[in-house]
């Protein structure tokens, strides 16, 4: 009779191992993807964010040569402008410390 007994909860323990087993598998294989999901969102997102950067890098270089082009054909008029912003410069920061 113990024999059985025991044989009985040793199929009822097998059978709960192995449930805890499946519920673990498909917890892991849950977060697993969940965690890919994420991953591949994010790097999406990095991948748009590098092309966005690169895009403002090259604009800028552009925009820098542009404006190096016009201060060398304009080289007094670029003067003028470069002394009249420091002197705006100067007379903000001496409104604002006061």
């Amino acid at each position: 009779m113990s024999d059985l007994l025991y044989s009985h909860r040793e199929q009822q323990n097998n059978q709960r191992f192995d449930d805890l087993a499946q519920t673990l598998h498909q917890f892991r294989n849950t977060v697993n993807n969940d965690i890919n999901g994420y991953v591949q969102q994010e790097n999406l997102v990095l991948d748009s964010l590098n092309d966005n950067f690169g895009q403002l890098m090259h604009q800028v270089k552009q925009t820098s040569g542009e404006l190096r082009n016009v201060m060398t054909r304009n080289a007094s008029l670029s003067r003028i402008v470069f002394v009249i912003l420091i002197a705006f410069i100067v007379i903000w920061t001496i409104y604002k410390l006061r």
